[in-house]
């Protein structure tokens, strides 16, 4: 009887736990959304005249592409670094002008943010743009909520990894303002993939350009999450020398002039010494004159023609001339990532 007694003590046991399981998967289902993830869920988007505009930290945001091109970050943390040295004679430092146009409020107000030590996330008290949050949404960046709440940010990559990676990577819950275009949540993650492919909001390219599934993107933006691909950069240099954005820009512009580039001999990037100013200069001014020589019909990449990118009918040189000066966007860039060697 005592033999008996520790099996059927064990069995009991077994019961109970059973039935506390049952009771638990009742209360607690596989997936509960939190209160955030429920009123994201609810986001009413707006129109484009009067886009919903909603405010996220830099944490919460989601890439929909899996690479940016670092030596654009580069320029801005280069940048960055270089007023803070001496930012209390700087009326409008660089990092929070950009963040008042990023949040739709135009500049920052001269004089009310140069203070030395100041960060994104822990402004000066006197900080101030010039407008109010939203007024002008088309400097803003674009979100979709996808299933469960999830903010798939849709364009603004480089701005906000900058951002977050500025300071000392200090600024990962910075609050940002963005436009809501879409609010796919309602969708499963099969249907809303399709969608996002359906609708161009996803880039599914590595910097490598291989193919990758969306399970494969990245789950954070910064340096530290998203791949490199110098061709994006190099795309970024050629902006207002070998082509401007036109008014409404298709997603992903700048991935479709990479593609082209990338498949072009004379841009074998991998022979290019991209810490060399004259070796990379001459790089950016070879794109630039491949897409100045385009016609406007010309595909590009992806069925996208010429005069859809943007491509100018002859090169900027003075823009080009800017770019590469002492002081310039592609120094300042190069500076920064040979900093980061020492």
């Amino acid at each position: 009887m005592h033999a008996a007694f520790p099996r059927a003590a064990a069995a009991l046991a077994l019961v109970f736990a059973s039935m506390a399981w049952a009771r638990d998967a009742v209360v607690a289902p596989a997936q509960v959304l939190s209160a955030r993830q429920q009123a994201l869920t609810a986001t009413v988007v707006g129109s484009a005249a009067h886009p919903r505009i909603l405010q996220v930290s830099l944490a919460e945001l989601h890439p929909t592409q899996p690479a940016i091109g670092y030596d654009q970050v580069y320029y801005k943390l280069g940048r960055y670094a270089a007023e803070e040295k001496h930012i209390a004679d700087i009326a409008k430092p660089k990092k929070f002008a950009d963040l008042c146009e990023a949040n739709g409020q135009g500049d920052v107000l001269p004089n009310t943010a140069n203070v030395p030590g100041a960060t994104l996330s822990a402004p000066p008290a006197g900080y101030r743009c010039k407008a109010a949050v939203g007024s002008r949404p088309d400097d803003m960046k674009t979100v979709v909520i996808g299933p469960r709440g999830i903010v798939y940010l849709t364009d603004g990559h480089h701005t906000f990894s900058t951002f977050r990676d500025a300071d000392g990577g200090r600024n990962q819950q910075l609050k940002v303002w963005v436009k809501v275009s879409d609010n796919f949540s309602a969708l499963d993650e099969a249907a809303f993939w399709a969608r996002m492919r359906e609708e161009n909001k996803v880039w599914l390219k590595n910097g490598r350009n291989q193919t990758i599934t969306p399970q494969q993107l990245p789950s954070a933006i910064g340096l530290d999450s998203l791949g490199d691909d110098p061709y994006r950069s190099l795309v970024y240099f050629t902006r207002g020398v070998g082509y401007e954005p036109p008014g409404k820009a298709t997603e992903f512009l700048e991935f479709y002039w990479a593609d082209w580039l990338r498949g072009m001999p004379a841009m074998d990037l991998a022979r290019v010494d991209l810490r060399d100013p004259v070796a990379y200069a001459n790089t950016i001014l070879l794109a630039a004159q491949a897409m100045a020589a385009l016609r406007p019909g010309d595909i590009v990449s992806g069925g996208k023609s010429a005069r859809e990118l943007g491509a100018l009918q002859e090169v900027n040189r003075e823009a080009f001339d800017e770019l590469i000066d002492d002081k310039g966007k592609l120094r300042q860039s190069i500076m920064y990532k040979k900093s980061l060697t020492r």
